[in-house]
């Protein structure tokens, strides 16, 4: 079990399909199979802000889609880690279920913006991540390419690419589902 990630390109709201309860349903109200490379959007309630350009549990088809795991739930918050220690954000000392801990994600979990800001500061598990906070991110992702390479860590920088393109991927005009 893990973070899957999908990314879409060219989404469509499809006014054909109602996702209800667990399942799509056509204008027949007949339930019907989830089509090919379509999103059925969750926007996840801690972070409406990330998805302001999709309508929650609506189905969206897309022109273009490509999947990747972006590992154990622990393996992507210890990516995530490196990624905002990568993009300077301070070492931060928080309490997490009664255990005190210092760990750079979470000098972007208090800030308010910055580099990788919206995908740091997101759930490690569900939601969708729109088009106009893809492009900032994918923006982002070209902007600390470089420095990425250079950190020397083989899977670090090759999940990074996945993120990368992922995002930009969804920069025009998809999203990116966390699943």
């Amino acid at each position: 079990m893990g973070l899957d990630i999908i990314a879409y390109e060219g989404l469509a709201k499809n006014t054909s399909l109602k996702f209800i309860d667990g399942d799509v349903y056509n204008q027949q109200q007949e339930i019907v199979d989830i089509p090919e490379n379509a999103l059925i959007a969750f926007i996840n309630p801690a972070f409406p802000d990330r998805a302001r350009d999709i309508e929650d549990h609506c189905v969206y088809d897309a022109v273009d889609s490509f999947s990747f795991k972006a590992g154990s739930y622990s393996g992507y918050n210890q990516w995530r880690e490196m990624l905002a220690k990568l993009a300077g954000y301070p070492e931060t000392r928080l309490e997490i279920n009664g255990t005190e801990q210092s760990q750079h994600a979470f000098g972007a979990w208090v800030a308010t913006a910055g580099p990788f800001w919206e995908l740091i500061n997101f759930s490690d598990s569900e939601g969708v991540i729109g088009a106009s906070v893809s492009k900032k991110l994918s923006a982002d992702f070209a902007t600390f390419d470089e420095a990425a390479g250079t950190v020397g860590d083989v899977e670090f920088y090759e999940l990074f690419q996945e993120w990368r393109r992922a995002f930009d991927m969804a920069a025009r005009d998809g999203a990116v589902s966390f699943e």
